[in-house]
């Protein structure tokens, strides 16, 4: 069960991979190999499991550290914003491609814009649980 305790630091490791990849590698990728129109399908639909794969794994680590580290108050906010960041960027998905749809630029771009800094929030909490995890227990 001592392992457990050191899941949520190999979860933060995940998520912070998972997003540095998806938004430096994958998104500017498909902008460049694909139609705009393609690009955008593909777009709308890889980005709700993004939000809702780090929103899950966001409660997994919760819910270890609140079973075997309860002393890491840090992880547990940590995973719990992180969970209702990503849960409100997910729900803003369908605001943003109907500004989009309606070429309501400047709302677009504001929720966009808001996704993003919203996105590279949690990751630097994610990358500061892995830097500030008490290890002794």
């Amino acid at each position: 069960m001592q392992i457990l305790r050191h899941i949520p630091i190999f979860i933060s490791g995940i998520i912070s991979g998972i997003m540095v990849y998806q938004s430096m590698v994958i998104a500017p990728s498909i902008n460049k190999l694909l139609s705009s129109q393609s690009a955008s399908l593909y777009l709308r639909h890889i980005w709700p499991n993004f939000f809702l794969l780090i929103a899950f794994l966001s409660v997994v680590s919760g819910i270890i550290i609140l079973a075997y580290c309860r002393n890491q108050k840090m992880g547990k906010i940590i995973s719990f914003v992180s969970f209702t960041l990503m849960t409100l960027c997910y729900l803003l998905i369908p605001l943003m491609n109907e500004a989009k749809d309606s070429n309501e630029q400047n709302t677009f771009i504001f929720l966009h814009l808001s996704s993003m800094i919203i996105t590279l929030i949690t990751l630097l909490m994610n990358i500061s649980l892995i830097a500030f995890w008490r290890f002794k227990t």
